[in-house]
């Protein structure tokens, strides 16, 4: 127990958020600590409020769709919390029944839109409201708890968009990240692959594909092997594996980073894939227009593998997908 009332709600900075983010919130709590270190319980309630709003609106944000100035309290938080309540990673609980504690704490949090504008401070009044010790108590722990609770997924969130995972693994001007055992599989798990829009897996494909292909062996452990040995197409979606293949082969700057070795793994991790046919040619065809023939680097294993694996798998791809594996087959045999 503690006698500091801030200490009670001090919350713990989420991982992975930008610090513009992460000093719009702390901004908040701050505001509300003073007004309670000054007994202004009207201004600490309009504190609370705007504390809940500005977490919603990060998660907003961070999803690609921030919340204008205009946009009303209720439906913001409500959309933010229906963001966060399925947002899986390791600890967090989204099955019922704990879903519905946090539903009814998402109830409590949206009721200060009410409680503010009846008893809160930022309106000026003929006459202030009575506020009794109870109700800042009252509206205190109910914004609390999903304060709590979103804050506890907020990190999880923001690690899993694929701006950020994209960003940490290709670079931008700060630089890449490194990424020790585990931390690919955390960062997959949180991007919730199969549920998010194709266009964003296949994008965080191509950034793990890229980043693997740079000599990363956790990324290329957890992001590419672990699809390779797993032809689960809910787990490692299409989209998802024709990013990786296609970033195995050439990096951000479009130069080749092609090797037997990374053709084999491109190869390996498509064999589920055979509604992707066009493309996947497409890829091959780019491998093959790019180097000249016989010319794949790799070692001589690495080669012999590579045409057996072609030659084993070539009559089971889809038949608009052949002409293409039989190409590089051609192409390693030139001389």
């Amino acid at each position: 127990m503690t006698e500091d009332p801030y200490d009670q709600f001090c919350v713990p900075r989420p991982e992975h958020i930008g610090s513009a983010h992460a000093e719009a919130i702390d901004l908040e709590l701050q505001r509300f600590a003073r007004a309670v270190d000054d007994r202004d319980d009207g201004q600490a309630i309009a504190c609370l409020k705007c504390l809940i709003e500005a977490i919603a609106k990060v998660v907003m944000d961070l999803n690609g769709t921030p919340a204008s100035g205009s946009d009303k309290f209720d439906p913001t938080v409500k959309r933010a919390h229906d963001l966060l309540a399925t947002q899986p990673g390791h600890g967090l609980a989204f099955e019922t029944p704990f879903g519905n504690l946090a539903t009814q704490a998402r109830k409590m949090a949206v009721s200060m839109s009410v409680i503010r504008n009846n008893y809160g401070g930022g309106h000026g009044r003929a006459r202030q409201p009575e506020l009794q010790d109870e109700m800042l108590d009252l509206a205190t722990d109910g914004s609390l708890l999903w304060v709590r609770w979103a804050i506890r997924r907020l990190g999880y969130f923001a690690q899993g968009r694929p701006e950020t995972l994209i960003r940490d693994l290709i670079g931008d001007p700060s630089g890449q990240i490194n990424f020790y055992s585990g931390d690919v599989t955390s960062r997959l798990r949180s991007a919730d692959l199969p549920n998010i829009d194709p266009r964003h897996a296949r994008s965080i494909g191509l950034a793990v594909g890229q980043r693997a292909a740079q000599h990363t062996f956790n990324v290329r452990i957890e992001g590419v092997e672990a699809a390779v040995s797993d032809n689960d197409l809910d787990r490692w979606p299409s989209a998802y594996r024709v990013g990786v293949a296609q970033g195995l082969l050439f990096s951000p700057d479009e130069l080749p980073t092609i090797t037997s070795g990374n053709i084999h793994q491109a190869l390996e991790i498509c064999i589920p894939v055979l509604e992707e046919a066009e493309e996947i040619a497409a890829l091959l065809g780019r491998v093959v227009v790019t180097l000249a023939p016989g010319s794949i680097p790799g070692d001589e294993p690495s080669n012999r593998d590579l045409l057996w694996f072609l030659e084993q798998n070539v009559d089971g791809r889809p038949s608009s997908e052949q002409p293409a594996w039989r190409a590089v087959v051609r192409h390693l045999r030139s001389d």
